[in-house]
């Protein structure tokens, strides 16, 4: 038989619960036995240390191998998978216990436990006990203990509890901040505090405080310790007082501070104190060290020495109401911190996702909220938010409904046809602003600012400007509010009663406003104003002969009898060739 045992696992690796620590292997093809049936050679040339085990396939083939002959004599070696001193506990654990304990000593559970490799510590520890040292034949366990139970039943219980031992540990939460990495600022996970706590200043209020002797609130009967540092000082200076040595004459040069107490003299130098109890509280002068030439090897029992103070009430009665200050102010910084780790402020981030899946309204009703988390559990806060964003969940339904039953609807199908036509209405009207931006065609510099201005600007004053003569006065006022110069209006004017007449009266507002390359704004008033004016003759057979797409009236001005333009062909404004086309005579302009 081949018994290896199991390494120690190291820091870094994880035991399988359902690894025993004896492993047995076939000595024929090395195949894991542990677990299984095998065959155990009883031969007394096989009989060595470990003995020779085979395993089934090998013994049914007849493999012979060392000294080991297929016809040698062979026991059949079962899987003691069964109860014998406790229903829980099989055969082959109990033998696993006994030689974990001889391999790693008595109350050596882990490593104990680990040989096993089917229980937990507190198992083995527990069974053994129970079984061994708690028997009635102790040292021996009971043998007359009998177990009426299912081998299959058994088995299927040492599956799932090997199962469910072997199973992974959970993966550890991860901490909402590192002390290396912060996702809270200045938080210690591990500490569970902050690096400036609330009041952070408390501590200063008693970090200096120190108490004396208290004869209150039971003091005076409690025992003295011999051995406790200021009992003994008392009872030193006691002893000195009554030898007279509490202290060497004013203006000694050997005159030593008393022990403990640095730069101040006895009470008897002093001449303060009643009965050797100096009050709490009183100011001391101390006084300049001249004993720098004093005997440094002088003994310890030569220094004059007296005991600790003794409290006075009002002193004590100062004390302890710093201290009840000091616990307020620990206790108000304990409850904003529980506070916090109860509602889970910390997970902020867990916060801020939830806060953006609610609506506006119901993040600013939990705003106004947040103070009464104070007054109430976690639960109970929880609950409250609830009912009160159910509330006003409510209110606006109702809302809603005295909406619909003032406008006539009272059934939930008018209800819902509103609705949708109400949801189609501001669809085509977000669709029509947004066709209308990008149809909009792109202003100019000057348009620009003469639409952001906060007012329109004064008209051009044109009493000086040349041509002026050559216009009328209602073109003058016309030059004089789009401060538009004289000349640059008749060259505007020409070209566009030129390319009417060339175009047989077919000229649009649009195509005008590509011709002339100012202010779209002005060239719609310009245009307005010669129809107005009789210089293009836009009428209603126009229109119409321009939708038709037939030829235009024989009353139409530049158009010849055959319906040819005047001039013939592309020739003249359009820059093809042959004779310049006649200008059309323009009529003049009405009185006005």
């Amino acid at each position: 038989m081949t018994v290896s045992q199991r390494k120690q696992a190291q820091i870094e690796e994880v035991q399988t619960v359902s690894e025993p620590g004896d492993q047995i292997h076939c000595d024929a093809c090395g195949c894991d036995l542990t677990r299984s049936i095998r065959f155990k050679c009883s031969a007394p040339e096989c009989q060595t240390e470990e003995g020779i085990d085979i395993c089934p396939p090998c013994f049914c083939s007849g493999k012979e191998f060392a000294n080991h002959k297929r016809t040698h004599p062979y026991r059949v070696i079962e899987f003691h998978s069964y109860p014998i001193f406790e229903e829980d506990w099989g055969a082959d654990e109990e033998l696993m216990l006994i030689k974990g304990i001889s391999l790693y000593g008595f109350g050596n559970w882990k490593r104990i436990s680990e040989h096993v490799g089917t229980r937990s510590k507190e198992e083995v520890e527990d069974h053994y006990n129970k079984t061994y040292i708690e028997s009635k034949d102790w040292p021996m366990p009971r043998m007359d203990v009998t177990f009426d139970i299912d081998s299959a039943e058994f088995q299927d219980r040492k599956r799932r509890r090997i199962a469910k031992m072997s199973a992974p540990p959970p993966p550890p939460i991860a901490p909402t901040s590192a002390p290396g990495v912060h996702e809270v600022q200045g938080f210690l996970p591990g500490r569970l505090e902050f690096e400036h706590e609330i009041d952070n200043e408390a501590e200063d209020l008693v970090k200096d405080l120190e108490f004396g002797v208290v004869h209150m609130y039971g003091g005076d009967n409690m025992p003295e310790d011999e051995n406790d540092q200021d009992v003994r000082a008392r009872v030193r200076w006691e002893e000195e007082k009554q030898k007279g040595r509490t202290g060497p004459p004013a203006g000694s040069k050997t005159a030593k501070a008393p022990r403990g107490f640095p730069g101040k003299k006895t009470p008897a130098a002093r001449g303060m104190g009643k009965n050797g109890v100096v009050p709490n509280g009183h100011a001391h002068v101390k006084q300049e060290d001249d004993g720098a030439g004093e005997d440094e090897g002088e003994e310890e029992g030569d220094e004059a020495t007296y005991p600790p103070p003794t409290e006075t009430e009002d002193s004590l009665k100062l004390k302890l109401t710093m201290l009840e200050m000091y616990s307020q102010r620990v206790q108000k910084r304990v409850e904003a911190k529980q506070l916090m780790f109860d509602r889970g402020l910390l997970d902020y981030k867990k916060m801020q996702a939830n806060d953006k899946k609610r609506p506006r309204e119901e993040r600013d009703i939990l705003q106004r909220l947040r103070p009464f988390a104070r007054l109430q559990t976690a639960e109970d806060f929880e609950v409250f938010s609830a009912d009160i964003l159910y509330e006003a969940l409510l209110r606006k339904r109702i809302q809603d409904l005295q909406n619909y039953r003032r406008l006539g609807l009272t059934t939930a199908a008018d209800i819902e046809r509103y609705d949708i036509d109400l949801a189609k209405r501001a669809a085509n009207a977000k669709a029509a602003t947004t066709h209308s931006y990008y149809a909009r065609p792109r202003a100019t510099p000057a348009d620009s600012e003469s639409t952001t201005a906060a007012k329109r600007p004064a008209p051009l004053n044109l009493a000086n400007s040349p041509a002026l003569h050559l216009l009328t006065p209602a073109e003058q006022t016309l030059c004089s509010q789009l401060r538009i110069l004289p000349r640059p209006y008749l060259v505007i004017k020409e070209t566009l009663v030129r390319e009417y007449a060339r175009r047989g009266g077919k000229l649009r507002r649009r195509e005008a406003r590509d011709l002339v390359k100012i202010d779209v704004n002005k060239t719609s008033r310009v245009w307005d104003f010669l129809v107005q004016a009789g210089y293009l003759n836009i009428t209603s057979d126009n229109l119409q002969g321009k939708e038709a797409g037939g030829a235009p009236p024989s009353g139409t001005p530049g158009v010849g009898n055959g319906g040819t333009p005047v001039g013939g062909g592309s020739s003249g404004l359009a820059g093809g060739s042959g004779s310049t086309p006649p200008k059309p005579p323009i009529p003049a302009a009405p009185a006005s």
